[in-house]
């Protein structure tokens, strides 16, 4: 299914990574928004700020999460809760560490008849989430979200 966006047709997004003199540095984004990263003390690091790792699947989860609010407030549909989990499994493949895989599992609680449209927002929400749609070739991804109506 081919969608017409009502958002705009191309966006840039900028950031910019400073070392901190340790183990892990500060990433500086739009409007000044600063996010602090670290090694994790398994790799000698300090561990004392995000693992980039997890950062990557919390940005997953945060494009899914968006994706899925905006077929929601589309369709019009009650939500009560939408909590998104994720893993990503990474393996030394003999030169180096590489992602073998991402699952995403949570729950969707939507108001009462709901059931059919809260489906179609994740089955959407799988489709057309841009950044697991640019990696899904590379990367394979499994999906454990379960709805119900609260």
């Amino acid at each position: 299914m081919r969608l017409k966006s009502k958002y705009p047709k191309k966006i840039v997004y900028h950031s910019t990574s400073e070392w901190d003199g340790q183990t892990g540095g500060t990433a500086t984004v739009s409007a000044g928004r600063k996010i602090i990263y670290d090694t994790p003390e398994a790799y000698g690091g300090k561990g004392t700020g995000i693992c980039p790792d997890e950062l990557f699947v919390s940005t997953i989860l945060g494009c899914l999460n968006n994706t899925f609010l905006d077929f929601q407030r589309r369709f019009e549909m009650e939500l009560k809760s939408l909590v998104l989990r994720g893993t990503a499994t990474s393996a030394f493949d003999g030169t180096g560490y590489r992602i073998t895989g991402v699952t995403i599992s949570g729950e969707v609680v939507v108001g009462e008849d709901e059931l059919e449209t809260g489906e179609r927002c994740i089955s959407l929400m799988k489709e057309y989430c841009h950044l697991t749609r640019s990696i899904k070739d590379c990367i394979p991804f499994q999906y454990d979200i379960s709805i119900r109506e609260g």
